[in-house]
């Protein structure tokens, strides 16, 4: 009897190592986000699940911005032809101008076109995935894959399913639609965005000459962001275009933005939960 005590007790205690060693595994696995967002003078609440077990290098990296503060007053956006999606990380307001957040380390694509299998997934509400290029950074400006590990630290945030980039971008992170506090974050946003009154429009160009071996420095390349209507390429000496080839690097050539009339809607602050 004393035996079988014995061993009942020895497999209750395993039986505990293993749920908390799961626990922990879980808790490494998936991290939870509270971004304070204000839109449009109010401030919400989006509660974000990070997947480490689906895009570990991304999640890791992206936490670390997250503690440094790195996103603290990032500026959404939306960019011209890419009306599916909210984005944010790389643009911030400084003395009522458009500057860059600083630029950070590309990062390896844990996607399935570039070699991550298991990850299921994919580009749609309640996503949010790393944005990155099409394009080749060799001097050739042609979509390539060697553009694939091109992220950095800006977010795109789906605000319809966006198909054509399942598997081909990282999707590190989901948020819960039916969660009444994300409804209302996601809703500001969109709402600022579904009127022209509510937003201006910028263009984002560069001057300078292209550097494809410094990509951790805009490619030696300089950032400006005017009001659309104060761009004029004809004025700027410098303004860089990429030679006329079939697949232009388009990013690096003069592109517009939607920015929150007086930076309305951005990034308050991130506690990781």
């Amino acid at each position: 009897m004393k035996t079988f005590k014995r061993i009942m007790v020895n497999i209750f205690a395993a039986a505990v190592l293993a749920f908390t060693a799961f626990g922990f595994t879980a808790c490494e696995d998936i991290r939870t986000l509270d971004i304070t967002i204000s839109a449009g003078g109010e401030e919400y609440t989006l509660s974000v699940d990070l997947y480490r077990h689906l895009a570990p290098k991304t999640v890791d990296v992206l936490l670390e911005y997250v503690e440094e503060g790195y996103y603290d007053d990032a500026v959404f956006y939306k960019m011209d032809g890419y009306d599916s999606q909210i984005m944010v990380g790389d643009l911030k307001e400084s003395s009522g101008a458009v500057v860059q957040n600083a630029a950070k380390p590309e990062i390896y694509g844990e996607f399935e076109s570039n070699g991550t299998k298991g990850s299921n997934l994919t580009a749609s509400s309640g996503a949010i995935g790393l944005w990155r290029s099409w394009y080749s950074h060799d001097g050739s400006y042609t979509i390539s894959s060697s553009a694939r590990d091109s992220g950095r630290a800006t977010w795109f945030i789906p605000t319809a399913d966006i198909s054509s980039y399942d598997g081909y971008f990282c999707i590190f992170a989901q948020y819960d639609t039916a969660d009444e506090n994300n409804s209302a974050a996601i809703d500001a946003l969109t709402e600022i965005f579904s009127d022209e009154d509510n937003f201006e429009e910028y263009t984002i160009y560069y001057t300078g000459t292209y550097d494809a071996q410094a990509a951790d420095n805009n490619h030696g390349l300089t950032f400006h962001c005017v009001p659309a209507d104060e761009f004029d390429e004809n004025e700027i000496e410098d303004l860089f275009t990429a030679d006329e080839k079939e697949n232009q690097l388009v990013q690096y050539n003069a592109v517009n933005v939607d920015i929150p009339v007086n930076f309305s809607a951005r990034i308050v602050s991130i506690t990781v939960a």
